[in-house]
């Protein structure tokens, strides 16, 4: 006894020292999303077999459920099955006792169990629970347009369609099953339904028989490797499908409404080669192999992105000028592509491990952008979300890993500490940690502790404390900057202004700086900031001509630096990256037309984004000393956003009256 204590205090010295080395161990925030609920089996297999009867909203569904025991003995077998109508229950083959309650379905230890001579329940062995049932779900399964007599476009605007959204816990609503995002399996899905149509699930189409008696068909899909049970997907309706292959030989299907064939490519435009960046930067293959996508109507989201099978709203069903205005699909298709690893592949085992699939799936579409269109467009994609989540922290100080702090912190707060990580890192590093983290964790769930341990045990980085301030806290520092030039030196004063408290703190942040002087050097360094109050002198001979704190905008934050015009305007014309250039424009905004001028007319031919020379138009329309010829150019810009600044900013006056005209056949 006295060395089984013994044994004890040691080990607890021991994760005493851990708690202290690695920072995730602490809990700055009560989450009830942060506790995994007890289960005493583990499902392998779930086979399901249903039909419908689509005017009555109803499903007859027979299930068998392979499972191991984790326990010795088995007391009670509960499965979600809220509302559904269970008919029979099979015990490995013999008919068991079985009551229902406003949850699902409970099996208690009864007699006919113990009179199972053949089963015995002990540890790691393997049973079978098979179900029939009926169903007439309210969530989980949809039934669209089959309330209408008749489908008539456009009087109806409607098609018949049956769909499927489990996430986060719906498909227990038209299946009983152990709907738990920390127990992964394998799927068949078996499904009967009118020949007329098409059925996508999710995996590999492995047979499809016609049932000459009634006129319908049968669709037997299989997915032979695990993921969690809300990513299993239907989706049924009279689609056209269009067959493609990757360069890297991904097969892929996009499921579509066959009336409107023109607008195929637009909606679906680039789909073949995200998949094909996102292997490469991930470093990872895709791991589902073939991958579909399928519009459906009245959905209740803009996508879901169900394991081989994404579902998207027909709200991106787009024609070509849609495309331009962008109202496209191709954020949304990245973002659902990423999640074929980070949600599908890998997924966080509790609700508070929702970050690691939705920052991920929002990260990534990023760098798509970059790779599809520009650095300049991956570099506005990151500005918009770090402004979504800074709007999100003047609400509340939840961090991002928290069941209960939101879209706008699982989403582009989390997206933009990834974009932040992997500038501090760098981007070899970034990957290998990734690459190391999908592989030792594939098919498996996860939580942040994980992510963690990846990137020091892949790249010797320790990350613990960059995730403690980003992660685990709350909050995003407010910077108010200033500087004095002397003689030979350059002072800086730098103040972390937000509020602090026990669960907010200062930001220990690497901060990339630049003194751009007017003979046309520059001088670039990183300033390692510790403290709420910083002060710190360069060298610097020159003359200045601005500074820039936070050179290209890598950092999550709010900043107040006040700069002359003079400053303003040489940022605008000289900053190397172009959101120091778009922040030197919106400072410019009120300034005096004659000032700006020629700057502006000389950077609207020079720019390439779009975004920033939508902005310069609008500046320059207001502006009655501009050239009409300058006003023309706007008119006929080959950038939409361009034209489109046109039209809200320039008056309506004779001389421009043919130019409106001009754009109403836009």
């Amino acid at each position: 006894m006295k060395r089984l204590i013994l044994i004890f205090l040691t080990s607890a010295l021991n994760f005493g020292s851990l708690f202290s080395q690695f920072p995730h161990t602490h809990s700055y925030h009560d989450d009830p999303g942060a506790s995994e609920r007890n289960r005493n089996i583990d499902v392998t297999h779930m086979r399901v077999e249903v039909s419908f009867i689509p005017k009555q909203n109803k499903v007859i569904g027979n299930v068998t459920h392979t499972f191991k025991m984790l326990q010795s003995n088995l007391d009670t077998l509960f499965l979600h099955a809220p509302g559904i109508l269970i008919n029979s229950v099979k015990l490995d083959g013999v008919k068991t006792d079985f009551y229902s309650n406003t949850e699902g379905l409970v099996v208690k230890n009864t007699e006919s169990l113990r009179n199972m001579r053949k089963t015995t329940f002990e540890y790691l062995s393997e049973h079978t629970i098979e179900i029939s049932y009926t169903a007439t779900p309210q969530r989980g399964l949809y039934f669209i347009g089959w309330n209408l007599d008749t489908i008539e476009e456009p009087a109806h605007m409607s098609r018949r369609q049956i769909w499927t959204q489990g996430q986060g816990i719906d498909n227990r609503h038209w299946i009983p099953m152990i709907d738990d995002r920390s127990d992964k399996f394998t799927t068949e899905t078996i499904i009967t339904f009118d020949k007329r149509y098409q059925v996508l699930s999710n995996g590999e189409l492995i047979s499809t028989k016609e049932n000459k008696k009634d006129g319908t068909k049968t669709w037997h899909y299989s997915l032979k490797k695990p993921h969690a049970g809300y990513l299993l997907m239907l989706a049924i309706d009279q689609y056209a499908i269009k067959k493609s292959k990757s360069k890297k030989g991904i097969e892929h299907q996009f499921w579509y409404y066959p009336e409107h064939p023109e607008r195929l490519e637009p909606t679906s435009r680039y789909s073949e080669e995200i998949l094909d960046f996102l292997a490469d930067e991930i470093g990872v293959p895709y791991p589902w192999g073939s991958y579909s996508q399928v519009m459906v109507q009245d959905f209740l989201y803009g996508a879901m992105e169900n394991t081989s099978a994404t579902v998207l709203g027909d709200f991106f069903w787009i024609d070509q000028r849609a495309y331009l205005l962008n109202r496209n699909y191709v954020s949304v298709n990245a973002h659902e592509a990423t999640h074929q690893w980070f949600g599908d592949y890998i997924t966080g085992r509790k609700d508070n491990e929702q970050w690691l699939q939705e920052s991920f799936a929002t990260f990534y579409p990023g760098l798509v952008e970059g790779h599809l269109f520009s650095n300049d467009h991956e570099a506005w994609y990151f500005r918009n979300h770090m402004n979504s989540a800074i709007a999100a922290g003047r609400e509340n100080s939840l961090p991002v890993r928290h069941s209960q702090s939101g879209s706008s912190r699982h989403y582009p707060k989390g997206a933009s500490i990834l974009y932040m990580l992997q500038h501090q890192i760098g981007r070899d590093n970034f990957r290998r940690g990734i690459q190391y983290y999908l592989n030792q964790y594939a098919f498996k769930t996860v939580e942040t502790w994980d992510l963690q341990k990846a990137f020091i045990d892949a790249t010797g980085i320790n990350v613990d404390a960059f995730f403690d301030q980003w992660i685990h806290r709350g909050g995003e520092p407010k910077f108010k900057v200033r500087y004095f030039k002397n003689d030979q030196e350059i002072q800086f004063f730098v103040d972390q202004t937000h509020a602090q408290d026990a669960v907010v703190r200062h930001f220990e942040i690497p901060v990339d700086m630049a003194i751009y002087y007017k003979d046309g050097s520059v001088k670039r360094f990183t300033q390692n900031l510790k403290n709420t109050t910083e002060t710190f002198k360069i060298s610097s001979n020159g003359d200045i001509d601005f500074v820039l704190f936070d050179e290209g905008s890598f950092v999550l934050k709010e900043i107040d630096f006040p700069k002359t015009e003079s400053e303003w305007l040489s940022q605008f014309q000289k900053a190397t990256f172009m959101l120091d250039r778009y922040d030197a424009l919106i400072a410019l905004r009120n300034s005096a037309p004659e000032f700006k001028r020629a700057a502006l007319i000389h950077a609207f031919t020079k720019e390439k984004f779009d975004f920033i020379r939508g902005e310069i138009a609008s500046q320059l329309l207001s502006d009655s000393g501009v050239p009409i010829q300058i006003i023309k150019s706007i008119t006929t810009d080959k950038q939409a956003q361009v034209r489109l600044a046109f039209t809200q900013n320039a008056p309506i006056v004779k001389s421009t009256e043919s130019m409106f005209e001009h754009l109403l056949l836009d």
